[in-house]
């Protein structure tokens, strides 16, 4: 999920999120491990991201 926000004409906020439910098993046979990139793999079965961002364009 995103959002962009224009608070200017050439400055906006963006914000994004993302979320993950793994279930089964991996190549290994071990339980797997929610992984959203760009961080690292949750310990868990479940893992929630987001980002926020202010640009300005000159």
């Amino acid at each position: 999920m995103g959002a962009d926000y224009f608070l200017s004409k050439r400055t906006d906020v963006y914000l994004s999120a993302g979320w993950q439910q793994a279930s089964g098993t991996d190549s290994t046979g071990k339980e797997v491990v929610a992984a959203l990139w760009p961080i690292s793999a949750s310990s868990n079965d479940h893992q929630i991201v987001t980002a926020v961002s202010l640009w300005h364009r000159f």
